[in-house]
């Protein structure tokens, strides 16, 4: 019987009491906490790497029993087949011997500082609730026990004037108190550690929320001897970020560095990993079709798939192997996931001296450009583009070319990795000008301009657009610039659709194709005829290509 496909399960004891496939990636706890001498470390990875179910396996093979210290038997279930069971000296030291905290920061958001905070108030309260053990301790005073108390009071906690300063110093209070009952500095675990500062930069109020984070993590992590060892894990750096100031024992793992091949493929499936899997799924014959969809990301110098990818299409296909009238499909399953908005950030704010890197990027190229390995959340307000670059980098949109010779310091040949990832730009392009305010008032007036021949109108909107935005051509890779606009044009047109009755693109008509054609929807009877022409010569006479497509126009009858 073939085990479950675990989606949606984050949760390494979960994975293995429903019997969903593993891919045994528990050598990277011997990696982290015996190869790595470093107290705190960050990993950063895209959405979807596996980040939490990495931290989750951390948490579930170090972690003591409180009720029966010493007692592994957990562990010898858990683990049992895996490859870190084999080293018997480091499951002797380390396996069930720490207390250990593993909270998650994914969840903390909201569109205001007030609601973002109830969430971070709320997970405070869920990881002191793990731990009620301690508010009878023998091994605490009587002022310690109170001061757990109050984290049990979830109403003391979520109110602002009351709470705040308990919820900065929860993590520091937290592990004096384990540290002083067990005896054991413990280890602290926190997944998505960025969430918080990114979606606060994202909705304005990234200041507030940055004070409090910043001295919720930094009093648990700066100088702090009751801590034993850290991990985290974010999409980002953030080195520059007030959280890290101070800790010169941080050892940061991003998916630019090449120290180690060992700490680069931790996270993710490699490409032996990802032909295992499609193997005991019965879809050996269609690793090219995964290959070209879900393959393509490098992390340091490792080739890495996405997890998330790779276990969809196995969910969604094995049941239709060999199956007959069924067929093996490839889904776009990141599309949807978090983090997803990172384009919008920077759309209205692209150079046109970008706009040809974006396009190659999008046609297959590579891109040689400068980025930001310490990028901090507060620089993307400053609408740089080698931010924009970093952040679509360490984001997953774009990886790194392994053989490219910098000529430079940072300076990277980036590229799409695999067709997954361009729909997924294609689409968030293309929802960006259909929901851009800016984009629908121009639509109308552009619509308006063309319907009632006002040249003037239809040019001043389009000089606007153009200078400021990028399209996306609809044919396809190394398509001729023609196109490039034709596609402009028509996610343009589709925000006009109040002012028109009938859109349509490529349309046959007359004796040839109209590039694109729209029926007014209040003038009767008023088409407008789009014939697109382009010169790569600023110098050539604009005026004469016009004429041009207009000449075409009349001689291919496209009226009719």
């Amino acid at each position: 019987m073939l085990k479950r496909v675990g989606i949606g399960l984050e949760l390494f004891h979960e994975l293995i009491a429903s019997n969903s496939y593993y891919v045994d990636k528990t050598g990277f706890i011997r990696t982290v906490f015996q190869d790595y001498s470093s107290k705190i470390m960050l990993i950063t990875r895209p959405r979807r790497f596996g980040k939490t179910l990495t931290m989750s396996t951390f948490c579930d093979f170090l972690s003591l029993d409180p009720s029966n210290p010493g007692d592994v038997s957990r562990q010898e279930k858990w683990f049992q087949g895996t490859s870190i069971l084999d080293d018997h000296d480091f499951c002797r030291e380390h396996m069930g011997r720490y207390p250990v905290i593993f909270i998650t920061l994914k969840t903390v958001e909201g569109k205001n500082f007030a609601d973002a905070y109830h969430q971070l108030a709320s997970t405070v309260y869920t990881m002191y609730a793990k731990f009620r053990y301690l508010a009878d301790s023998d091994h605490l005073s009587s002022d310690e026990t109170g001061d757990f108390r109050q984290y049990l009071n979830k109403s003391f906690l979520m109110d602002p004037a009351t709470g705040s300063n308990a919820v900065k110093d929860s993590l520091e209070t937290l592990l004096r108190l384990l540290r002083i009952h067990h005896g054991i500095p413990p280890v602290l675990l926190i997944d998505e550690y960025d969430v918080p500062i990114a979606k606060a930069a994202h909705n304005g109020y990234y200041r507030d929320m940055l004070d409090m984070i910043s001295v919720f993590l930094g009093k648990a992590l700066k100088t702090n001897e009751d801590l034993g060892r850290a991990v985290l894990t974010g999409c980002l750096r953030a080195a520059k970020e007030s959280i890290f100031n101070g800790l010169n024992n941080l050892q940061i793992c991003s998916v630019i560095d090449k120290d180690d091949d060992s700490i680069s493929q931790g996270v993710g499936f490699t490409r032996e990993e990802t032909r295992s899997v499609l193997a005991y799924y019965g879809l050996e014959d269609y690793a090219e079709h995964a290959a070209r969809n879900y393959d393509g990301y490098n992390f340091g110098y490792v080739p890495m798939y996405c997890p998330w990818d790779v276990m969809s299409f196995c969910n969604a296909n094995y049941r239709n192997v060999g199956r007959p009238g069924r067929e093996v499909t490839v889904g776009n399953y990141w599309l949807n996931t978090s983090g997803n908005d990172v384009i919008e950030e920077f759309m209205g704010f692209i150079s046109p001296e970008e706009l040809d890197m974006l396009q190659d990027l999008l046609d297959g190229r590579h891109i040689r450009t400068v980025i930001s390995p310490a990028l901090c959340y507060g620089d993307l307000s400053l609408h740089r583009v080698k931010d924009f670059w970093t952040l679509l980098l360490f984001t997953g949109y774009l990886t790194a070319d392994l053989a490219f010779k910098p000529e430079k310091r940072d300076e990277y040949s980036l590229y799409i990795p695999n067709e997954e990832i361009r729909d997924c730009f294609r689409t968030k392009i293309l929802d960006f000008f259909a929901c851009n305010p800016v984009m629908q008032n121009h639509a109308e007036e552009f619509s308006r301009g063309l319907f009632s021949g006002d040249e003037v109108l239809v040019q001043n909107c389009l000089r606007g657009l153009l200078a400021k935005y990028v399209s996306i051509r609809d044919f396809a890779t190394n398509a001729p610039r023609e196109n490039y606009y034709h596609g402009f044009i028509n996610g343009l047109l589709v925000n006009g659709v109040s002012l028109i009755e009938e859109q349509k693109s490529n349309f046959e008509s007359g004796d040839g194709y109209i590039d694109l054609i729209i029926k007014s929807s209040a003038m009767t009877e008023v088409i407008a005829v789009l014939e697109l022409k382009q010169t790569p010569d600023l110098r050539q006479d604009k005026a004469l290509i016009a004429r041009k497509a207009l000449e075409q126009i009349t001689e291919k009858k496209y009226e009719l």
